[in-house]
């Protein structure tokens, strides 16, 4: 036999354009690569940055190494990632040339980051305790989630729009088919605000499918997890994920999030092309506007102005649909493991039919925005079409004629010719050969009334209709239901966001994860009055022992007790621009410690004027001052990435409780941090309503530090290890409570423990619950063990109580030499 290309002389068709490249690399690696690179890369290091800094916290790499990749990282950010404030999923840059190199964008990112540090690629630990497996999958679903969020945007905004559209069009009667045929008077506004639900109903699919999309299987690696010391939790939170996984097969195998955005994706378009259809006829029959920016010209006839615009929305439904299917069909073709077609093959589709969702919902909201009345249908058309003849079998129905009777006999009436054609007599005819008794004549006005003013429709009540009074409240339920999506998708976008200007401030200090703290609160003069029991009568004097000026403040306290234990320690608080800031900032910078002094300028610092005298507790009076108006937007996002945040004196910060505070702590939380929580204890006492908000804070805290009466008041019990145990039980955090004489008190999942106190004499309990915060807080930074923290907290506490103001600070650094591990 002799084969067809046998010929010597006949020439080949070559496999491959590039000569350099095999002829798989060629026509599938390079391809591959040039469409997934410019996506893969920016996330492959965002993901990275998250991973070394976990592995530096957890001591599976050394700060040394670890640093060195971060460095390394963070160039390869500048390079590649996206600009300050971008917003839109779709990557900066264009892919990077493929050089025949490397295979894909995971080994081209080990082969930058090697030359962004200055080593070889052998030397690199990046992938320690990580697979490609568990990387790609992060990495599809941190795009992913982006464009999912550029999409919900879009689809609130067009919902707005019609229902902004329904109301300008509530009276604008028109005919309804159904079947393609002429059914029954409705209106625009009718018509618009069930389009606005349809949206709706996407956009909270989407939700459901950004909920599953957001989940983290980094740690998974190949798809069994690892035996290298990792935080799964941790590395999630630094990327903006909402929670590591739960199964490691499931989180590197699984394919239900893509096979979800595919459906809502298809959805969306073939919901929207299904309207192009009806508003196409709509602008034939001119009751709207054809809007000329939307459309294109004859090259032979100079009258047609075509909607074409319609058509390709038709025609991207019907390639979003494909796109669904390829998804589908390449999904099923995988096994349930970890394989290309039911991960990497399917990104391609998602990502162009998030590109065409996007357009497709930008030509929607146009078209909607352009949409105007034309030449309506009259009264008469609305009539001749038959549209009425159900309102006059309903009519008859409200008369006790029986419906089925009601139909047939506008059936008749409606074959022998349209409304507008009946007489009286026709009608009663037709009235007597159905058997209906009209003695008055009042079933034969009724008939001709109810087919004869379709308008009548406007008056309808029932809740959904096309009613005036129900259209307009369909609209402001779906304005209600946009802003509560909007502010769910906002949140998500600024939960991302903040996550990772977080996680960039962390790898640029990464120092600061692992052993820093940063105290968030008040920062004032306490004017201390010794040897007062009570306040002069009016008009009269009386000489005291001493007064004295001294940093107040329990943050301020709590933060330069941290940095004389050693700890590198940062304080965010507000003050004046008055002296008493300047005396503040005086006290402070004696310390080792990063200041973040926020000026409010045109108030006043706070000020604390203190009664004490012996034999009797402390008594306070205090102006907040510039402390009432810290905010979370006064705090950095740097100063998050601590291995410790602190919020202290909860109830002098008004602009720092409840929500507020709460969006600080999970920030905080994202960037890796520790939260802690001191409330201090509240002016008007434990209400019910202040009861509450400590409890929704709780929520966000790690490590929750009040004192016997603060913890008893919060839980509302009397005794304080069963107050400690009810919160550990309803909040999750754990409590570290401070008994004064009697020790602490520790309580989390493994029960609650009273640790004793050294018997002292003391000489000045001043910031005794400050310092017992800073030494925990501390000791937790430099890796003791809780119980064992606690302990050197109330050591710590309880000598600074017994040591004379001068001797305090080398008591303080005496304990951190002596007890802290280096």
């Amino acid at each position: 036999m002799t084969h067809v290309n046998s010929d010597p002389n006949r020439p080949r068709v070559p496999l491959r354009e590039r000569e350099d490249l095999s002829i798989f690399w060629d026509n599938h690696l390079r391809v591959a690569f040039e469409q997934a690179a410019a996506h893969d890369l920016p996330a492959m290091v965002e993901a990275s940055l998250a991973h070394v800094l976990v592995l530096r916290r957890t001591g599976a790499l050394t700060a040394e190494r670890a640093d060195l990749l971060l460095s390394g990282l963070l160039t390869l950010w500048r390079e590649l990632g996206p600009e300050d404030g971008r917003a839109s999923w779709t990557p900066r840059l264009a892919s990077p040339a493929f050089d025949g190199s490397v295979e894909d964008p995971y080994y081209f990112l080990e082969q930058q980051l090697a030359r962004a540090c200055g080593i070889e690629t052998a030397d690199l630990d990046v992938q320690l305790a990580r697979s490609r497996n568990d990387l790609d999958a992060a990495v599809f679903r941190m795009i992913l989630r982006r464009g999912i969020l550029d999409i919900a945007d879009l689809l609130l905004q067009t919902a707005a729009d019609l229902a902004d559209r329904a109301e300008a069009t509530v009276d604008a009667l028109i005919i309804g088919n159904t079947h393609r045929r002429p059914a029954q008077p409705t209106t625009i506004g009718h018509v618009l605000s069930g389009l606005a639900e349809t949206l709706l109903s996407q956009a909270d699919d989407l939700a459901g499918v950004y909920a599953e999309m957001n989940v983290s299987p980094l740690g998974s690696a190949a798809f069994t997890g690892t035996d290298i010391a990792i935080d799964p939790e941790l590395e999630a939170r630094l990327l903006g994920f909402d929670s590591a996984f739960t199964a490691s097969y499931e989180a590197v195998a699984g394919a239900e999030h893509f096979m979800r955005l595919a459906a809502v994706q298809a959805r969306i378009t073939a919901t929207g092309a299904r309207w192009a259809r009806v508003l196409q006829e709509w602008m034939n029959l001119r009751w709207v506007t054809t809007p000329t920016p939307f459309t294109q010209g004859s090259s032979i006839m100079p009258q047609k102005k075509n909607p074409v615009v319609l058509e390709h929305m038709v025609s991207m439904a019907g390639a979003s649909n494909a796109e669904l299917a390829s998804v589908y069909n390449t999904i099923a073709a995988g096994w349930y493991e970890d394989s290309n077609n039911a991960t990497t093959d399917v990104q391609k589709p998602l990502w162009s039919n998030t590109d065409r969702v996007i357009r497709f919902l930008r030509l929607y909201d146009g078209v909607v925005l352009a949409l105007e009345p034309d030449q309506l249908p009259t009264p008469a058309d609305i009539v001749r079409s038959g549209a009425t003849t159900t309102a006059v079998a309903e009519a008859l129905a409200t008369r006790s004629v029986p419906w089925r009777a009601a139909h047939g006999l506008v059936g008749r009436l409606f074959r022998a010719g349209e409304p507008l054609t009946w007489t009286p007599e026709q009608v009663a005819e037709a009235l007597a050969a159905g058997g209906i008794a009209d003695p008055d004549g009042s079933l034969v006005e009724l008939v001709l009334a109810s087919g004869r003013e379709p308008e009548r429709i406007l008056q309808r009540p029932q809740a959904g209709s096309p009613g005036i009074a129900p259209v307009l409240a369909t609209v402001a339920d779906i304005r209600d239901q946009i802003a509560e999506l909007r502010e769910e998708f906002g949140a998500r976008r600024a939960h991302l966001d903040a996550s990772r200007a977080a996680l960039l401030a962390a790898s640029a200090h990464p120092e600061r994860v692992a052993g820093s703290l940063t105290v968030i609160g008040n920062a004032n003069l306490d004017v201390i009055v010794h040897g007062a029991t009570e306040i002069p009568a009016p008009g009269t004097e009386r000489i005291v022992d001493d007064i004295e000026v001294r940093l107040g403040g329990s943050a301020a306290i709590a933060a330069q007790r941290a940095a004389q234990l050693g700890v590198p320690t940062r304080l965010v608080t507000k003050v004046g621009a008055d002296p008493a800031a300047g005396v503040v900032r005086d006290l402070l910078a004696a310390e080792p410690l990063g200041l973040d002094l926020i000026v409010a300028d045109g108030t006043p610092s706070g000020l604390t004027v203190v009664a004490e005298a012996p034999g009797r507790d402390r008594s306070f009076l205090s102006s907040l001052g510039a402390m009432a108006e810290l905010a979370p937007d006064d705090v950095p996002a740097d100063a998050l990435s601590a291995g410790v945040v602190l919020s202290s004196g909860y109830f002098l910060l008004p602009g720092l409780q409840r929500d507020a505070l709460s969006t600080v702590l999970r920030r905080a939380k994202d960037a890796g941090a520790r939260t802690a929580l001191d409330t201090g204890d509240p002016d008007d006492g434990w209400t019910p309503a202040t009861r509450a908000d400590v409890l929704a804070v709780l929520a966000d805290v790690d490590l929750f530090l009040p004192n016997e009466a603060e913890l008893c008041g919060v839980a509302e019990l009397a005794d304080v290890e069963a107050a400690a145990a009810a919160l550990v039980a309803r909040t999750g955090c754990t409590v570290v409570a401070k008994l004064g004489a009697s020790g602490a008190l520790v309580a989390d999942a493994d029960g609650v423990r009273r640790l004793g106190a050294p018997r002292i004499t003391p000489v000045d309990t001043t910031g005794a619950g400050d310092s017992f915060n800073a030494a925990l807080l501390s000791a937790l930074l430099h890796g003791v063990a809780l119980d064992d923290a606690a302990e050197f907290a109330v050591a710590t506490a309880s000598a600074l109580v017994a040591a004379r103001a001068e001797d305090r600070e080398a008591v303080l650094r005496d304990a951190g030499a002596r007890f802290l591990p280096v």
